[in-house]
């Protein structure tokens, strides 16, 4: 069972987001204080939150250029990611 709850997202705001790329997601994670980059594996980059319980305290971003295609899977990602529609104006990814 997924321990997050749902993000609800505008039509405006998820027209933003459904177009991060995993590359993109990297960069984001990078700049998000909750999240520490420990280790790189090929094309995966794993993240790690220490507030979060086992398992869902790693977070695997596998870099590739393009999109998501399953656009489920950008969801899921961005509800364990934590972060709020703040954090993304803030990043300046939303308006």
């Amino acid at each position: 069972m997924f321990p997050f709850i749902k993000k609800e997202w505008s039509k405006s705001e998820w027209g933003q987001l459904k177009n991060l790329t995993p590359k993109d997601l990297i960069t984001l994670l990078k700049k998000d204080t909750r999240w520490e980059l420990v280790k790189t594996k090929g094309s995966r980059y794993i993240f790690y939150n220490v507030k979060l319980e086992t398992p869902y305290q790693y977070l695997e971003i596998h870099h590739h250029k393009k999109g998501y295609r399953n656009k489920g899977l950008l969801k899921s990602i961005l509800d364990q990611w934590c972060c709020t529609k703040n954090d993304f104006k803030k990043w300046n990814v939303i308006k």
